[in-house]
């Protein structure tokens, strides 16, 4: 209730206890209107808080994969403009032709009869008037073998029983090693769910294949390779310098993860549902033979139990790229350079002298160290000098050792296929499916990088042993 007195001259005559609730009422008032003021102040402030907090957010710039650690896929698309093609003199540009290999097959073009009086010209003489080649693949057809064992008696008394070959030696086997490496490499390398599998089998080939059949097959291999795989391990746990990294695996329903160790020669890759740091100890048991440690900065990645750690400087060009274009002009940009110095100076490190290139590291760190301790009132700058200043040892390793990387990027190239795989295969509906796929990924990196086509590869595994030096 408000209440609004009259004029002093016209107040009515009311007793002393008229007066008093009169007050009291007035009182009440006072503090019911003071108490509203004071929500609309406590309105006002957080609106105000708000405002200042999308102002700043509008003022951060955007992320993208320039500037951060994101896909290029997740980047917005910007209009570009149309590029104009400009003609180019045949002596500007010189063309190039595929150079075809000799021909296995040839083929006579000839016409039986006269196309304009219809008489035979089996008999005429002819002459070469056009000739070309062209790559073409025969008729794809599989074929059924059928193997027979015998046995047989020695002249010492021994009876002997022939072997079937490895890959052929499962009893009631109805499909062969090739059969068994193409399932896997269609669906490892190229992605193929199994429904497109089973429909590419029988039109391409002419073989009729179950989807159980299938699962089967890729949990044949999965036994076959485990015991190579297992050898790329131990090797790994044996190595100087192994990097490491992992990305997301939908796995039976739930959120799971692809961890990946490798060196420049081996690779091997786990699936299991955890990101912490105990799925590094399982995996490589005792660490302590591996001299150097090459990750990206994320914490479970660095609880390994190694001597040194390197971290990927290629995250921290992203980061500084993302502080300068936040505004920074005075620390990012010299770290910037001075990280890319580096690089340049470690490819030129065979060409100078041992004293002078030890002199430029001494001066380079000395730079970078002076940078770190700089004072610069910047949100981003004081995040990157105190993430700096903490793992500077680990920033320039690559510059000491010529074993070293100065990025991570084997690790996240060696996991590109596994989300390509993700996106269009979707989940794994069990472990072991998720398990023959890490399998898969280990000996096709790993052939990769030995130069093994991976065909060849796995038709060594599944038929005759496998040697990789």
């Amino acid at each position: 209730m408000t209440f609004q007195l009259p004029p002093l001259g016209q107040l009515p005559h009311f007793d002393k206890q008229e007066y008093w609730d009169l007050i009291q009422d007035l009182g009440q008032e006072v503090t019911y209107l003071s108490v509203q003021l004071r929500d609309r102040d406590e309105q006002l402030s957080q609106a105000l808080a708000q405002i200042a907090s999308l102002q700043s957010e509008l003022s951060r710039p955007e992320k993208t994969s320039e500037n951060a650690s994101l896909a290029p896929s997740q980047d917005h698309k910007r209009p570009v403009a149309p590029i104009v093609k400009k003609k180019h003199r045949l002596y500007e540009r010189q063309g190039h032709q595929r150079v075809l290999p000799e021909a296995e097959v040839v083929w006579d073009c000839e016409s039986q009869a006269c196309e304009q009086c219809g008489a035979d010209l089996a008999e005429a003489p002819r002459r070469l008037v056009g000739c070309q080649r062209v790559i073409d693949i025969p008729p794809i057809q599989a074929q059924v073998i059928e193997l027979r064992r015998y046995e047989r008696s020695c002249s010492c008394g021994h009876c002997q029983q022939d072997a079937y070959p490895k890959g052929y030696e499962e009893a009631h086997q109805h499909f062969g090693p090739r059969i068994h490496a193409l399932i896997s490499y269609f669906n490892g390398t190229h992605h193929v769910a199994h429904e497109r599998l089973q429909n590419m089998m029988q039109a391409v080939f002419g073989v009729e294949i179950s989807a159980g059949a299938i699962v089967n097959s890729l949990q044949r291999t999965r036994r076959y390779l485990h015991p190579l795989i297992e050898t790329f391990l131990e090797r790994i746990r044996q190595s100087r310098v192994v990097g490491s990294d992992e990305t997301g695996l939908k796995l039976a329903g739930k959120r799971g993860w692809l961890w990946v160790v490798q060196t420049p020669e081996l690779s091997y890759f786990a699936a299991v549902d955890s990101r912490a740091g105990q799925v590094l100890e399982d995996i490589l048991i005792d660490a302590s033979g591996i001299e150097v440690w090459c990750s990206d900065l994320y914490s479970a990645q660095l609880t390994v139990n190694t001597k040194r750690y390197a971290i990927c400087n290629a995250h921290q060009l992203r980061d500084l790229q993302y502080a300068i274009d936040a505004g920074d002009t005075v620390f990012a940009p010299a770290m910037q350079q001075l990280l890319r110095h580096g690089l340049q100076l470690t490819k030129r490190r065979s060409q100078l002298d041992k004293h002078d290139y030890q002199l430029q590291v001494q001066q380079l760190k000395h730079s970078a160290n002076w940078l770190n301790q700089l004072d610069v009132p910047h949100p981003d700058v004081l995040r990157l000098q105190k993430r700096f200043r903490k793992h500077f040892d680990a920033m320039w390793l690559f510059l000491e050792r010529e074993d070293v990387p100065f990025d991570n990027n084997a690790s996240e190239r060696a996991l590109r296929p596994a989300t390509t795989h993700r996106k269009v295969i979707g989940c794994f509906r069990t472990d072991h499916g998720a398990d023959a796929y890490a399998m898969y990924r280990s000996l096709e990196d790993t052939a990769r990088k030995q130069n093994i086509p991976i065909l060849d590869a796995l038709h060594q595994v599944l038929g005759h042993s496998l040697h990789i030096a």
